[in-house]
């Protein structure tokens, strides 16, 4: 059906003008009657620009619109307003609701829409207008016409009543915990921005590994009444047959099809003309699943060409499935549909967001030692410095180079300007002091030896020759020669003692005298008294001449507790008939 006419040209030249007209209907308000302004009197649709809604919040905005009378010389009889597709919570109504939203400009020109409700899902949408067209010389002409619409987060968001932060800002890795300022409601979402989620009233510490910021959002619910949406979303026709009658034979398809709820029709499609299918349709229509829903699948005979020879070709109905259609069928014509189903939780009592901020730690500082001249250093720079020994802060030692003057266990801390540390591997380092030389001092047959490192094993030696088992610091004279003492502290360093040589003279004049020992020690002294010195009398002062302790040596090994007193030197008078020995204590830790 091919042959053309004039005015169907024309109207293909009409057609074009229509969305210009109906661009703007569909958006947003909350009222059960809109108002127009008459103030407008141009053709066209005021506001033309929609805003923006808001999620939890009230939404209300009347749309008026001046319609055209005719075009290309031909009468606009009515414009009937089908549907408008909206987001989730909104609806819309007329101000001509008692004749189903249709207008006609013969009578007047001016009409409204308002939208309103309170949306519940944030997001960009593509808003559907169905109309359909009546002129003088055709009627139900459908047009869908689609307009943008923001709607946007809720603004609680943009603020955090919802929670309190501890433990952050924080150097990584951080541990941070959350406490929830409300409490008791019924249904919570956790989002702490580091890959987990929680459903917990009272969730646990989180853990973020790595420096960074990290978005943190908070959601709870005071109800959970939810919200199931469907949406219709395309429709393909895949094939048709028996459509114009037969005549003519070589008449391509116009395809188009009609939504009708529980019997009222709610959409109709534009038609694709002039084109056999497979034909797809896109579309956004919120289907109510308490309604029932009947899609008609037509052909056109009065378009694209077509002469009028009476009316569209009714392919057949399919009663709309809620989980969507493949291979479907209404008469002569096979087609599929889909519908989105999404569950809406109920809008938030409470949304808020907060940021947890984790530093970057400084690199691992790398320590050297030069044992040439006693420095320890660190290559990683541009930070603040703290040098430890053994565990323990050296005071004053915060520059990248430290000398050492000890044997020990040196580490270092680097520290940023946010406060976040990074600690070095322990590093031994070994000093043998110059300053230390052992001094061997010979007294009633008795050698002892001072000036040692604490911990430091003893070895003596008489005429170069090791003496075996001969490890205290002191030795008892029982021949001639040249004796010297060797030192070895717990890190191997080693001090010799000058040589003592000790002649015969001395052994044969020199009585035999006690012995104390370990000197030095912690306090715990060990005194060895020949026959000679039985019941003798035992005296322990402090240098300023304090006697401490006092008592009588009635055995011949006996042990001088001294550990309750304060580290430092003491003096020891040992006196029998009237011959007095004095010997130096020293008490260390």
């Amino acid at each position: 059906m091919k042959s053309g006419s004039n005015f169907v040209s024309k109207f293909r030249k009409m057609k074009h003008l229509l969305p210009l007209l109906f661009c703007v209907w569909p958006l947003l308000a909350a009222a059960q009657i809109c108002n127009i302004d008459y103030t407008q009197t141009q053709v066209g649709i005021y506001p033309d620009t929609l805003t923006s809604a808001t999620v939890g919040l009230p939404y209300n905005q009347d749309i008026t619109f001046v319609l055209p009378t005719d075009t290309l010389g031909y009468d606009f009889i009515n414009f009937h307003i089908l549907s408008v597709a909206l987001p989730v919570g909104l609806s819309w109504t007329c101000n001509n609701n008692s004749t189903n939203c249709n207008y006609n400009p013969q009578i007047s020109q001016h009409g409204c829409v308002n939208i309103y409700g309170t949306p519940l899902l944030a997001g960009i949408y593509t808003i559907d207008v169905n109309v359909l067209a009546d002129l003088t010389i055709l009627s139900g002409y459908p047009f869908v016409f689609q307009i943008q619409m923001d709607v946007l987060p809720s603004s609680a968001s943009i603020s955090n009543n919802g929670f309190t932060i501890t433990g952050a800002p924080n150097c990584a890795p951080a541990l941070v915990s959350f406490t929830n300022n409300n409490p008791g409601l019924l249904q919570y979402q956790w989002d702490f921005g580091n890959g987990n989620l929680s459903f917990a009233e009272n969730p646990g510490p989180q853990y973020y590994p790595n420096p960074g910021a990290y978005a943190v959002s908070y959601t709870a619910y005071g109800s959970l009444d939810t919200t199931s949406i469907y949406t219709l979303e395309n429709l393909y026709i895949s094939s048709m047959s028996n459509y114009g009658g037969g005549f003519p034979s070589y008449e391509n398809a116009d395809a188009y099809f009609k939504i009708k709820e529980n019997g009222t029709i709610v959409y109709q499609s534009t038609i694709i003309g002039d084109q056999n299918p497979p034909v797809q349709w896109t579309l956004n229509l919120n289907i109510n699943p308490s309604s029932s829903y009947v899609i008609e699948i037509w052909e056109a005979d009065d378009s694209f060409g077509e002469p009028y020879f009476g009316a569209d070709d009714y392919m057949g109905s399919h009663n709309l499935n809620l989980n969507g259609c493949n291979g479907c069928g209404a008469g002569t014509s096979n087609f599929n549909y889909s519908i989105q189903h999404q569950v809406l939780l109920p809008t938030p009592q409470v949304l808020a967001s907060d940021t947890i901020i984790v530093f970057d730690i400084p690199p691992t500082p790398l320590l050297t030692y030069d044992s040439l001249n006693h420095t320890l250093s660190t290559s990683i720079l541009g930070y603040s410095y703290q040098w430890y020994f053994n565990g323990s802060p050296i005071a004053g030692a915060t520059a990248t180079t430290h000398e050492v003057y000890q044997s020990g266990s040196y580490s270092l801390v680097a520290i940023n300007t946010n406060g976040c540390v990074a600690f070095s591997d322990t590093l031994l380092a070994i000093y043998c002091s110059p300053w230390i030389q052992p001094v061997i001092q010979e007294n009633n047959s008795l050698l002892t030896v001072s000036n040692i490192p604490q911990d430091a094993q003893i070895n003596w030696f008489l005429d170069g020759q090791l003496l075996a088992n001969q490890n205290a610091n002191y030795l008892q004279l029982t021949q001639n020669g040249n004796y010297q003492c060797q030192i070895t502290d717990a890190f191997g360093c080693q001090y010799e003692s000058g040589i003592l040589l000790i002649d015969a003279s001395v052994l044969e004049t020199k009585p035999e005298a006690p012995l104390l020992f370990p000197n030095p020690n912690n306090g715990l002294f060990q005194i060895q008294v020949p026959t000679s010195w039985l019941e003798s009398k035992c005296t322990v002062s402090n240098l300023s001449g304090q006697i401490i302790w006092e008592g009588v040596l009635s055995k011949e090994l006996n042990q001088l507790d001294l550990q309750e007193l304060v580290n430092g030197t003491y003096l020891l008078e040992l006196e029998k008939n009237q011959i007095k020995i004095h010997y130096r204590l020293i008490k260390t830790s």
